[in-house]
């Protein structure tokens, strides 16, 4: 399964800058960072996102996440440059107050 974070034209440029080469380039030109989560992961994503929705079918995704929690997600890749995967799991453990 995995999450996709559709990028503005600004943020890729800044994930560029500081040379964050996560994005993937698809549909003329448009960016997206691919995050890959497992089964227990995706689990709790959909516990604190009960409007998430699994498709499991077509896009094997999870969609419908608030674009706050991408946000915080791209906010912790640029503050602490590190890969988008980390990033999730530490904005996963803010939202259950683990940090």
């Amino acid at each position: 399964m995995k999450i996709y974070i559709w990028l503005s034209e600004e943020m890729s440029r800044k994930l560029e800058e500081l040379e964050l080469n996560y994005a993937r380039e698809v549909l003329g030109g448009m960016k997206r960072i691919e995050i890959d989560v497992e089964q227990e992961i995706v689990e709790e994503i959909v516990k604190l996102f009960p409007n998430a929705k699994v498709d499991s079918s077509t896009t094997k995704s999870i969609e419908l996440l608030p674009r706050s929690f991408k946000n915080e997600i791209l906010r912790i890749i640029v503050e602490k440059r590190i890969e988008p995967k980390k990033a999730l799991m530490e904005a996963i453990k803010r939202l259950n107050g683990d940090i």
